[in-house]
Formats: C-alpha cells, sequence, structure tokens
C-alpha cells in the first residue's frame, strides 16, 4: 500500500469532507517551500488525481500521491493525532523527507 490510513483518521476525514459536501478525494503533498529548515511537512489537500499519481482506497476515501514524491519519501500514514488544541491529521513517511536550509536569507517565496 502506497498510501495507509488509520481508522480513527479515516472517520475524522471522512466526517470533515462529507460535512462540507466535498468529494472524497485527498491528495498527499509536500509544499514547495519552507525555510525552517525542517524540511517542510507532509500536508492533505482536496485534489483530483492526475494521471501519474499512485492512489489507493480507504473505504470512500480515494487517497493519492504523486510519483515524483512517492519516489522520494515512500509509502505515507495518515493519522489523527487527539492532543488538546494541537490535534489534526499527522502525515508521516517511510523515508526521511528531503531537507530545506534555514540558509535561504528571505529569498524564497514563502518567506521572502
Amino acid at each position: 500500500m502506497t498510501i495507509g490510513i488509520t481508522p480513527l483518521a479515516q472517520e475524522k476525514l471522512t466526517s470533515i469532507l462529507n460535512e462540507n459536501k466535498v468529494a472524497l478525494k485527498v491528495r498527499v503533498y509536500l509544499p514547495d517551500c519552507d525555510c525552517s529548515g525542517a524540511g517542510g511537512q507532509l500536508s492533505l489537500a482536496m485534489d483530483q488525481p492526475a494521471e501519474n499519481d499512485l492512489t489507493d482506497k480507504a473505504g470512500d476515501l480515494e487517497l493519492f500521491m504523486g510519483r515524483d514524491l512517492f519516489d522520494t519519501v515512500g509509502s505515507v500514514t495518515i493519522d489523527f493525532k487527539e492532543d488538546g488544541r494541537d490535534s489534526g491529521f499527522v502525515v508521516e513517511s517511510q523515508k526521511p523527507l528531503p531537507s530545506i536550509s534555514s540558509d535561504c536569507g528571505g529569498g524564497c517565496s514563502c518567506c521572502g
């Protein structure tokens, strides 16, 4: 399986998407830019699958990610952590995420 999801995350994600009356299609992606030096964080977005995406199903959810991202980070697991105000979805990868230099000097689009 390319994209795994815990039962709690599947329940929460399905509920949120159903409440908002949107398609049960979710992309795993790595945002383009993060100047924190931590290498960014895998994220989730409502989207439509593209031709080169790898897809998995979990109940009514269709989960997908780009083939290039899979080649970089390997399989991923979507979980939901309940920790008071810090509750939310967490996406963990099989391989370490690529690091991004914190020495960008404010020149990149996200922190410039």
